[in-house]
């Protein structure tokens, strides 16, 4: 009770509106909308308090949320995917340990921002000259795995690389969802060791988790609603929506000084 109380003395109200939007944004974007826009939370919090502590308050939170609809991803998952893109998200995320004192997250935006909207340019060039069904590419899943694994670790924006090489395999939204559900729950949960051991979990920001942790349900809850109900067409063309907004801002938090 002690530590709750000193978390909500820490920070300021609008800090805890911020956290809250973020909660909510994560959890659909996890539940539903897998392609990214949860990105948006680690700044948003962030804008409010330090990277560091937006990613560690941020971390059980996520892990709640990937647990929260764990049933539902289970039975939907392929377990191809999943397979293919396992291991090399996990060298990925040894990489984002060795190294996340020298990555700034300026750098990191900038160059994950980039990527994500030429991958949206060159998915409408081809839609444009080619009509065939695309064809599946390991090489790319393991590709993105990898960068999805390093990216998630440094700075929990793991969800646009994986996003790009789930799109070409033509899933149903249902499909889509559960895979990256479980994918995102595995990579958390490795996460709690190495941010313990990097100093970035501490009792004050569990607390500032456990105040934040009755949003959960909510953005769950509105992620699983929409994905249930919107044909696949419409889907997918909100993803790639959510995708170039994600880009232009993670390109704007690359630019901006």
């Amino acid at each position: 009770m002690t530590s709750l109380l000193q978390a909500l003395n820490e920070h300021s109200a609008l800090f805890f509106i911020l956290a809250a939007i973020s909660v909510v944004i994560l959890g659909i974007s996890k539940s539903g909308f897998g392609a990214g826009l949860g990105v948006l939370a680690p700044p948003l919090m962030a804008s409010q308090s330090s990277l560091a502590e937006a990613l560690a308050i941020l971390l059980p939170l996520l892990i709640a949320i990937d647990l929260f609809g764990l049933r539902r991803f289970w039975s939907n998952a392929d377990r191809r995917i999943l397979k293919l893109i396992f291991w090399p998200a996990a060298i990925g995320m040894l990489m984002g340990y060795l190294f996340f004192s020298l990555i700034t997250p300026k750098v990191l935006s900038l160059s994950i921002g980039i990527f994500t909207l030429l991958f949206l340019i060159q998915g409408l060039v081809m839609s444009r000259i080619d009509l065939k069904e695309a064809k599946p590419y390991p090489w790319l899943g393991r590709l993105m795995g990898g960068l999805s694994g390093f990216t998630s670790f440094v700075a929990h924006i793991g969800g646009p690389p994986i996003t790009i090489y789930m799109l070409r395999e033509k899933v149903s939204p249902m499909v889509y969802t559960s895979t990256l559900g479980i994918f995102f729950t595995i990579m958390n949960l490795g996460k709690l060791v190495p941010y313990a051991h990097l100093d970035l979990l501490n009792l004050n920001q569990l607390a500032n988790s456990i105040l934040l942790l009755p949003l959960v349900p909510i953005g769950v809850y509105i992620g699983f609603y929409l994905a249930k109900r919107l044909s696949a067409k419409w889907y997918f063309i909100i993803v790639k929506f959510c995708l170039l907004v994600v880009s232009i801002k993670l390109i704007a938090d690359g630019l901006l000084v």
